[in-house]
């Protein structure tokens, strides 16, 4: 993973003001630093309550759902707070700051939270369905889109769409678990001679030498929706989180807002 030394070293040393042992990492394992409080340390989140921090230097690639939730759930199940440090690219700084607390804040790693259920973010792993094949779709992945639908006054079905089209239906959200195949017009597989084989109603209908061919081709991998209790420890504290950038002194943007740390 790419990581800008200077990014990740600004979370090193607010750690180490705030007074945090910090251990950097070389290994992919974890977060790229680890800081441990002292007796004094003051906490990240809760200056009376401090707590190990995950430190998550991030680049403009990662910003986004995919990239930040995941890491956040680690940090959290290992009983984490969890600090973000985005590089300060002029101005860009404050907008991928912005970012991270849009996406981490209320409602908390959701795009949307209504009265007719939630809107998900799409996550980094595949929807796998039960013949073995996966989930993809006739559509550019950007514009596939899991959503809640209250239709009575049971738990709310759960849609694939593409602006207003609805491409898939499933019951809820923990169908997911078990998708199963006639859920979705598409599907693919790795075929034994290393192609890769899209199906639709039980025939192969294109064949594609990987998966970049496949994406280019039309025919993106469903992403898995980021949905929270999926992801989160059972009553879990999802405001855990920090963000700061190098050119922002000793602040600290959290779920309460702007402050300085230490």
């Amino acid at each position: 993973m790419l990581i800008y030394p200077s990014v990740r070293d600004h979370g090193v040393s607010l750690c180490e003001r705030a007074g945090y042992d910090v251990a950097v990492r070389d290994d992919n394992g974890g977060p790229p630093a680890l800081a441990t409080p002292n007796d004094d340390a003051v906490g990240l989140v809760d200056a009376t309550d401090p707590r190990p921090v995950a430190i998550e230097p991030l680049t403009e690639a990662n910003v986004g759902p995919d990239g930040l939730i995941p890491r956040f759930v680690d940090a959290v199940r290992e009983g984490r707070d969890c600090l973000f440090v985005v590089p300060s690219t002029e101005a860009m700084g404050t907008t991928l700051t912005q970012m991270v607390a849009t996406i981490l804040g209320e409602p908390a790693c959701l795009a949307a939270d209504g009265p007719d259920g939630r809107q998900f973010y799409n996550g980094p792993d595949r929807v796998p369905l039960s013949d073995g094949t996966y989930a993809c779709a006739r559509a550019p992945a950007s514009d596939l889109q899991w959503r809640e639908v209250r239709v009575d006054q049971g738990r709310p079905r759960l849609e694939l769409g593409v602006g207003t089209e609805v491409i898939a239906v499933l019951e809820h959200v923990d169908s997911l678990a078990e998708a199963g195949r006639h859920a979705f017009q598409h599907a693919y597989r790795r075929a034994d001679n290393g192609q890769f084989e899209v199906t639709a109603g039980g025939d192969v209908i294109e064949r594609f030498p990987g998966p970049t061919a496949m994406r280019r081709g039309g025919y993106p991998p469903v992403p898995m929706p980021l949905v929270p209790e999926h992801l989160f420890p059972e009553n879990a504290d999802s405001s855990r989180w920090a963000v700061c950038q190098p050119d922002g002194g000793t602040d600290v943007l959290t779920v309460t807002g702007l402050s300085a740390w230490g």
